[in-house]
């Protein structure tokens, strides 16, 4: 975009912190209280949710619509996916947490921002003129 950042990095990026950002207060605040279950049920629900009901939803809508949109995902975005989830399950693999697992998910969503803020923007549109 004119401003330098690419629509990708504002669509996986900032637009979560900013959307969520009441869930995320709840889950800090629950986490406070030391009701991890909760805390780590809040985070993880509001994921799920978005990947198995609202991307699928958006593709609908985008066919109804006529705006070209698919769930063929660049294999830079699926790696990065695939190593958010290895990261997720570890800390969830276990009923206790402590400040290592934490910071396990705070540098996957460093590297992953990063990355995305560092890629080269490929549009897969055709020109059909």
């Amino acid at each position: 975009t004119e401003s330098g950042i690419s629509r990708t990095f504002v669509g996986l990026i900032i637009l979560p912190i900013v959307g969520n950002a009441v869930e995320h207060a709840t889950a800090v605040s629950v986490a406070m209280k030391d009701k991890m279950d909760l805390a780590m049920g809040v985070a993880v629900g509001s994921c799920t949710q978005i990947s198995l009901f609202v991307t699928p939803l958006t593709v609908i809508v985008g066919w109804a619509t006529d705006k070209p949109m698919s769930l063929n995902f660049p294999q830079f975005e699926v790696i990065l996916f695939i190593l958010a989830v290895i990261v997720v399950s570890i800390c969830l693999s276990n009923s206790k947490s402590n400040w290592l697992e934490g910071s396990m998910l705070v540098t996957t969503y460093l590297m992953i921002a990063v990355g995305f803020w560092f890629e080269k923007v490929v549009d897969y549109r055709e020109d059909s003129a």
